[in-house]
């Protein structure tokens, strides 16, 4: 911000093109894909806006989306077909699943002649499920379908190999597990919609591709962008952002899955064994608790205004769920004490210290998980 503001001139107008045309490669290398067919966006949401708006729509198209989806994705598809004349067919990807494989199954019977568009989560933001996208772009492309990947919560979670999955698009978030700051996200095309793709904004360099014209969609600060090689440094690093801590928050958060759900004896949403999570896990809240607070929200603000502790907990239509994330800075007390304070709340107790067998158990594996050993 203050190299931008000394000598606007300067940065904007000479010295910028060069800079981004360096932050979208080293972006482009996290990713595995190529720098050309990569545009930086302000967020995720605005990537699928994008994408939205470079498709000739037709009217009777039918946009596949599920019901783990975002919310503010599955709106602009319903604001996109109102306008266009187009359906949007919300696939039920019905609670517990066993297996990705179910996943894949209920996407690929949705898709018929009418199918124009899918998209598919990597990471459900809700539900904290990782997709098996790969398979659904393959899906996608052996019925002439387009795919677009919703990968907000994917990169520095997971491996993110944007060319091996070969969709059509692609866009994520570097302000979650990449640590940068809010307004850096990306939209990767594929060479096969590359020349159709253009971001939100049609401004001066429209018509250059893809790459150049999301580099300028008018005046903004440029500064959360110019920081991305920063942060993707950062995550690199040793010290506490050693490179394998997506393995480490995986494994947290596995272990907290495992845990949540035996403390508050609940059945697990997704394989117990955590195949289908990333560095996120939602368990079912215990019984009790919706019956005790009028709303998710509230139980929510109670959780943080008595205990301290600050955890979504989503109205997952009239069952309450709770999501837990792992990061550097998580240890596994902090989700024993989440465990008690839920199972408080719902007049029940657990071992937050512990010292039973099986939290205590629990416990010391996931902390020599956390370091390593």
């Amino acid at each position: 911000m203050q190299e931008i503001e000394a000598q606007p001139v300067e940065m904007l107008a000479r010295k910028l093109a060069g800079r981004l045309l360096a932050v979208r490669e080293r972006l482009a290398a996290f990713l595995a894909t190529h720098p050309e067919r990569l545009g930086l966006v302000r967020n995720a949401t605005a990537g699928v806006g994008s994408v939205l708006r470079s498709i000739d729509w037709r009217k009777g198209d039918q946009v596949i989306v599920s019901n783990h989806g975002y919310n503010a994705v599955r709106q602009a598809v319903h604001a996109q077909c109102e306008r266009f004349g187009c359906e949007a067919v919300v696939v039920d990807i019905p609670l517990p699943l066993s297996g990705s494989d179910e996943v894949r199954t209920r996407f690929r019977s949705a898709i018929n002649s009418r199918t124009r568009l899918v998209i598919v989560d990597h990471v459900t933001s809700p539900t904290a499920l990782r997709f098996p996208v790969a398979e659904i772009a393959a899906d996608c492309r052996a019925a002439s379908v387009l795919c677009l990947v919703d990968g907000a919560h994917a990169p520095g979670m997971l491996d993110v190999d944007i060319d091996s999955i070969d969709c059509d698009w692609y866009t994520g978030n570097l302000h979650k597990w990449v640590c940068a700051p809010r307004g850096c996200a990306f939209l990767v095309a594929n060479k096969r919609v590359l020349s159709r793709t253009h971001p939100e904004t049609t401004s001066h360099q429209h018509g250059q591709g893809l790459a150049l014209e999301a580099d300028w969609q008018g005046t903004q600060d440029f500064s959360a962008w110019l920081s991305i090689p920063a942060a993707l440094d950062f995550i690199a690093s040793g010290g506490p952002m050693a490179s394998s801590l997506a393995r480490r928050n995986i494994a947290m958060a596995r272990w907290a899955h495992q845990m949540l759900c035996d403390a508050w004896q609940v059945e697990p949403l997704s394989p117990r064994d955590g195949s289908m999570l990333g560095s996120m896990a939602t368990v079912p809240a215990p019984p009790g608790i919706a019956a005790a607070f009028a709303s998710a929200s509230e139980f929510q603000a109670h959780l943080y205004g008595t205990h301290r502790i600050e955890v979504p907990v989503l109205d997952w239509g009239g069952r309450w769920l709770l999501r837990v994330s792992a990061q550097a800075y998580n240890t596994p007390q902090d989700y024993l004490l989440l465990a008690g304070a839920v199972s408080a709340e719902a007049g029940g107790a657990v071992d937050v210290g512990g010292g039973g067998a099986a939290a205590g158990g629990a416990a010391a594996a996931a902390r020599a998980c956390w370091k390593g050993t």
